[in-house]
Order: structure tokens, then sequence, then C-alpha cells
């Protein structure tokens, strides 16, 4: 129950850690998109302000020139009239031309920059029938100042046009022709001069076509795109800042960029928990493992001072009547006592290599004596067991740098787990062999026994790690002889390996390099 709790703490611990950390990026992640906003609408507020700016100027430029000129409109001496706005039509590049027209909508006065008089009267006539029915004259307001802006055939008009409603005489109107190529060419390219260095500026006819500067395709929010508000209406003026298209793809690239940081430091984060998570399981199941090692490390110990009590015990009743009982019982206690000091050694070593004490004495030994002892050593385990153990021994064998007792011990563990797990049927073998390889001494140990499952010949090398079979097989063990033949043979500079199929046996094959 206690590793459960601890276990729901540790997942608690991690999601609420997580969750936070998922939060606080994505709250961090909306600031960073806030502020970017703000600067946009900063920037696109500038802008705004600065198109409706530009209009106002346009549109003021038009409406004073035209005011302007409608106070010279005087209809008391028609041929001063007409001499004076020929003056003014031949000087001034803002009009084309002016007409007077009565108080049914008719032409009276026409002043144009028009020779030919066959011309003069097509235009009088254009003007009556096409350009008066589109004035709504007979709506006008007195002294109320308008603008036509169309296209009649092709051709672009501005007309500019007041009711006067003079004491004592019939209401007229006058109507201004005024020059559009020249608000296009002089009063656009004054206007707006100023601004270019920083802006962007493009002004649009009612098809879209340009004309002046170049259309601005990345509309939205950054850009200001509205009509002129009464005299060019039919035309939209478009204002955007001078590196638009650097602003979109930093803008967007920022908000890629605060994405990817927010979502890095999230992994991190989450990454760094894992890890933390990963290390508690772990550390959970080295120490479960440990539970294991020291329960059957305890039975392992009880097993043969239980038989030495024993045959204690017998021999303390029986006395040394019997001398054949009494050479057995000493060789059951004698071969217990090795059992157990082996066990002994094997934890301690175990112990010394965990703590990172283990120390080895290297010196120029011969690989082949330790075979042979240890073949002496286990021989009678063998003859108990009922197993037949084969000896290979090649004489040509050189010698090694080692430590002669390190390398007794890996081949005892190596030995012993055969005759444990290797034996189980009439007919068991246990080969040990020596052979060189180039510049390497191979040992190996084979048995006729289960084998071992393919997917768990990495993990038998680890602490505490028994497999399956073993556990299966119902025989004790501490699991740890085999991590005891793993680190020695990498003192010593070499490997072990394991090879071999299930219901073939195992072999075990242990590398040690040499000069």
């Amino acid at each position: 129950m206690g590793q459960i709790r601890r276990l729901i703490l540790i997942l608690f611990v991690f999601f609420a850690v997580g969750g936070g950390a998922l939060v606080l990026g994505f709250y961090g992640y909306g600031v960073a998109g806030r502020i970017a906003e703000r600067s946009e609408e900063s920037v696109a507020a500038s802008n705004r302000a600065l198109g409706q700016k530009l209009l106002d100027r346009i549109e003021r430029v038009i409406i004073d020139g035209d005011r302007n000129f409608f106070r010279l409109v005087s209809l008391d001496d028609p041929r001063e009239f007409k001499a004076l706005w020929r003056r003014i039509v031949r000087l001034s590049p803002a009009v084309n031309g002016v007409l007077v027209l009565d108080e049914r909508g008719r032409v009276i006065h026409l002043v144009a920059q028009i020779a030919e008089k066959k011309e003069r009267r097509r235009f009088r006539t254009f003007v009556n029938d096409v350009i008066v029915p589109d004035l709504a004259l007979d709506k006008l307001p007195p002294e109320e100042h308008r603008h036509l802006h169309r296209s009649y055939q092709g051709k672009r008009f501005l007309f500019s046009y007041i009711r006067r409603h003079p004491t004592g005489a019939p209401d007229y109107f006058v109507l201004l022709q005024l020059n559009v190529p020249y608000f296009i060419e002089e009063v656009f390219e004054a206007e707006f001069g100023s601004v270019a260095s920083s802006a962007r500026i493009s002004v649009l006819d009612d098809n879209g076509e340009p004309l002046f500067g170049q259309a601005i395709e990345e509309i939205g929010s950054l850009v200001f795109d509205e009509n002129f508000p009464t005299t060019l209406y039919k035309w939209r003026l478009q204002v955007a800042p001078k590196a638009l298209a650097e602003m979109s793809d930093q803008g967007r690239q920022r908000q890629y960029g605060d994405l990817a940081l927010v979502a890095s430091a999230v992994g991190i984060i989450i990454m760094g928990l894992a890890v933390i998570f990963f290390a508690l399981r772990q550390e959970q199941r080295a120490n479960a493992l440990k539970s294991v090692f020291i329960a059957n490390v305890t039975h392992e110990l009880k097993t043969p001072l239980s038989i030495i009590r024993m045959f204690s015990e017998l021999l303390a009743l029986r006395g040394a009547k019997d001398a054949a009982a009494l050479r057995e019982y000493a060789e059951i206690i004698t071969r217990e006592s090795d059992r157990l000091s082996g066990l002994i050694d094997n934890v301690l070593d175990f112990s010394r290599i965990e703590g990172g004490k283990a120390a080895y004495h290297f010196a120029e030994s011969d690989m082949t004596g330790v075979v042979q002892r240890v073949a002496t050593l286990v021989a009678y385990r063998c003859e108990q067991a009922g197993v037949k153990l084969n000896v290979d021994l090649p004489s040509d064998l050189p010698r090694l740098m080692m430590d002669e007792s390190a390398m007794i011990l890996l081949l005892l563990n190596l030995v012993e787990n055969a005759i444990k797990y290797g034996v189980r049927s009439e007919g068991a073998e246990i080969g040990l062999h020596l052979r060189r390889s180039d510049s390497k001494v191979l040992l190996t140990v084979s048995d006729n026994g289960p084998g071992i499952a393919k997917d768990e010949r990495r993990r038998i090398f680890d602490r505490f790690y028994r497999s399956k079979s073993a556990q299966d097989s119902g025989t004790r063990g501490s699991g740890i002889g085999l991590s005891l033949v793993k680190h020695i043979a990498e003192a010593h500079g070499g490997r072990v390996s394991v090879r071999g199929d299930l219901g073939k046996g195992s072999i075990f094959e242990v590398c040690i390099p040499f000069d």
C-alpha cells in the first residue's frame, strides 16, 4: 500500500507540474501574442491616421481651389466674364473649362480649352444631354458645392458645381470642368511625395487600376484602403508601411518563434518530469529487486547453514564410532561451508562494486591454470548433480595480465549457473573451453539445458535480474552472479555474451584481450 500511495503521489506531482507548465506556457504565449497585436494595432492606427490626413489634404486642395474659382464668377457683364475666364482657363492648369447654366439647367456661357467651334458645340451638347441629367440640379440647395466624378465613353471627368441665388435675379449654376490628369500628375505627386520615403501610396480608379503608384495587394489591418469622400469619390487611396511584407513576415516569424519557445520550455519541463518519474520508477524497481535479492540470499545462506548445523548435530550425537559416516559428514560440512563462503564472497564483491570500491590486482597469470583450478573445485558438485564436465585446454595460450582471484570467481559463477539451471535431464553436460582468436582469449562455458529466451539475453547481466525460466524452475538465486561476471570481464578490458536457442542450451563466452 505504501508503494501504491507513493506512485499515486508521483503521478499527482507529475500531472500537476506538467499541467502548470502547460498553463504557464500558453499564458506566456498569449501575453506575447497580445503584445504583438498591440504593436500591430499601433502601426495600423498610425497608418490610418496618415491615410486620412492625405485624403483630407487632397480634398482640401480641390475644394479650396474650386471655391476660389467660384468667387470669380460674375454675370454682370457677359463680355467681361468671358474675357476673364479665357485668361483663367488658359493660365490655370487645374481648370479645363467653366460653364454657366440657367435655372432650367441649359448652358448659357461656355469657356473651355477647346479651339474649334465644332468641338465646342459638341461639348455643349454633351454637357446638356449627358452631364446635366446626372447633376440633379433641381434638388441642389442654393450655395451648396458638389462634385460629379464619372467616366464617359472611356474618358474621366471631374465637375465641380454650385447653385447661385443672386438677389433680384433668377438662379444660375456654375459648373467647373477640372483637369483630371493635372491632379494625378501634379497634385498627387506634390502631396504624396513628402511621405513616399516611409509609406507606399497608391490611387486606384473605379476599375481597380493604379493611377498613381502601384496597387497594394497585401490587404490587411496594416493597409489603409478608402475612397475619396466627396471629390474623387470613384477612386481609392491605399497607404501601407514601406516594409509591409517584412513586417508581416516578422509578425508570423515572431508568432512561430514564441510558439516554438513556449513549446520548447513546456517540452523541457515535461521531459524533466518524465526523467524524474522514470528515475523514481527505476528506484522503485531496484528496491523491489533488492527485496527479492535479500529474500533469495537469506534462503541461500540458510540452506547451507541448516545442512552444516544438521550434520554437526549428527556428529555430536554419534561421536566418532563410524569412520565412514564421520568422513561423509565432514565432507558434506566442508562442501556446504565452501558453498556458503562462495555466496558470501559474491555478496561482498558485489557490495564493493556497487560502492565503487572494487579493486583488482593485475599480474601476469596463466588462464589455463585458472580453468583447471575451477574444474577441480566443481568436480564434486558435478558428480553429485550427475553432470559430465568436459574441459578443453590448448597448450599454446599466452599468459594474460589479470586478477587471478577475480577470474576464478567469474568462472565459478558461470559453472555454478550451468549446474543450477542447465541440468534438466539425463546426459547433462557442461563444457569448459579455452581458445585463442587473434589477439583475444575466448573462455566458453556451455550447457545443454533449457536455454535463455532471446529477449532476456541482454537483461540477465543486470543486477538482481533473474530470467523467467530461472524463476519458473523454482531454483533459488541471488541475481548478482552474472552481474559480477560482466563487471569482472569489463574490468579486464573484455566482454561477456550469451547465445543459444530455447531448448538447446546456453553458451556463455568471455572475451579477454592480450597484448
